[in-house]
């Protein structure tokens, strides 16, 4: 009978200590799942001479990784392309970029046909010349593109990212921007060189192949999500896209009704 008591009050002091316990470790665990990364965007650049717009990989990529998600940088030949607007960036980006993991993956892009599509929640195609001349009709690049949205991926692009949507098809054969609202480089905003070099002008390329192109003001924000085809007109509009391209990579209630609002500002929703 007295071991029985003294089982009891052994009992008394270690079930509230292992209930403790037990709470902590679960709410540990708890946290480090709400911690995991959010799942991998592909971010596709140039491998062309005239280059991709570096502002426009630096801001969407660090809003991206503050978000939690994973990024890999992909690219028609792989390895290093060259990067233009780099004065561009503001003291504060330019000082993260030389500090994040961004340099090293731009040094070492990932190749466009050793890109594994499912991996994928979402792909983006930054700007600059460089997409006008060799992501408009790069295959690997409009099957990248096609994998992952018929997997319920979302496709983004900004300024001239788009074009390398334009020639895009779908399995059933239709177009990827026929009948959709999207945005990119205005017409207004191209200056002599562009028009004097590029095999076309993408605002009215978009026009013709069936696009519903809409732009704001030169050098103004504008960004068009339709369904899952969110689009930036120019560099202005890198980090509005982004956002709106976050926000819908993750579930609402995750994000209070006024960040919302606020993200969305400058972005129309279809």
């Amino acid at each position: 009978m007295k071991e029985l008591k003294q089982y009891k009050l052994i009992l008394k002091i270690l079930l509230p200590l292992w209930l403790v316990f037990t709470f902590a470790t679960s709410s540990n665990a708890k946290g480090i799942n709400d911690n995991e990364v959010k799942g991998k965007v592909l971010i596709i650049i140039s491998s062309d001479q005239h280059g991709f717009w570096l502002p426009e990989v630096v801001e969407p990529y660090k809003l991206l990784e503050q978000a939690e998600f994973e990024i890999d940088i992909a690219s028609p030949k792989g390895g290093k392309g060259i990067a233009s607007g780099s004065s561009r960036l503001s003291g504060k980006d330019s000082n993260w970029f030389k500090q994040s993991s961004l340099p090293e993956k731009l040094e070492q892009s990932i190749e466009l046909k050793q890109v594994i599509s499912r991996q994928y929640r979402a792909v983006y195609f930054a700007g600059g010349a460089g997409p006008m001349f060799d992501l408009v009709e790069n295959q690997e690049a409009q099957r990248v593109t096609r994998e992952i949205y018929e997997n319920g991926g979302i496709i983004s692009a900004d300024c001239h990212g788009p074009a390398a949507l334009i020639n895009v098809k779908l399995s059933n054969g239709s177009r990827l921007i026929s009948g959709r609202k999207l945005t990119a480089k205005a017409n207004i905003e191209e200056g002599r060189w562009a028009k004097n070099n590029y095999p076309f002008l993408l605002e009215d390329k978009i026009v013709s192949l069936g696009g519903i192109y809409t732009s704001a003001a030169k050098g103004k924000e504008h960004v068009i999500v339709d369904g899952r085809l969110i689009t930036g007109q120019n560099p202005a509009s890198a980090v509005p896209m982004t956002k709106a391209l976050i926000l819908h990579l993750t579930p609402k209630e995750k994000h209070p009704a006024y960040e919302i609002q606020n993200s969305l500002s400058k972005v129309t929703v279809i």
